[in-house]
């Protein structure tokens, strides 16, 4: 059997070794609020899709929804369970 290796830093995860299953999910936000509510809606409608018009279905999709999973070992899990937004460090944070 082939052994997995952890996405970020590449370390070998033989069977029965620890490992993690990182299930990262991301999509749209709508709080209720439609700024053009006067507007008609098929003017309304008209601009979404102009804007759609020629681009990639699957980028349009991922700007909605977007799931990824990555399998890590436990340093890579703890790492970035520290900073899982990535956020620059500085002194005056800590």
């Amino acid at each position: 059997m082939v052994d997995t290796f952890c996405l970020r830093c590449g370390k070998s995860l033989p069977r029965g070794s620890l490992k993690y299953i990182v299930d990262l999910q991301v999509y749209a936000d709508f709080d209720g609020y439609l700024a053009e509510e006067g507007e008609d809606l098929e003017l309304s409608l008209g601009k979404v899709l102009e804007e759609a018009e020629g681009r990639d279905e699957e980028e349009l999709e991922e700007e909605v929804y977007l799931r990824q999973l990555y399998l890590v070992c436990k340093d890579c899990r703890d790492r970035f369970l520290s900073n899982p937004l990535n956020i620059p460090w500085s002194p005056a944070s800590g």
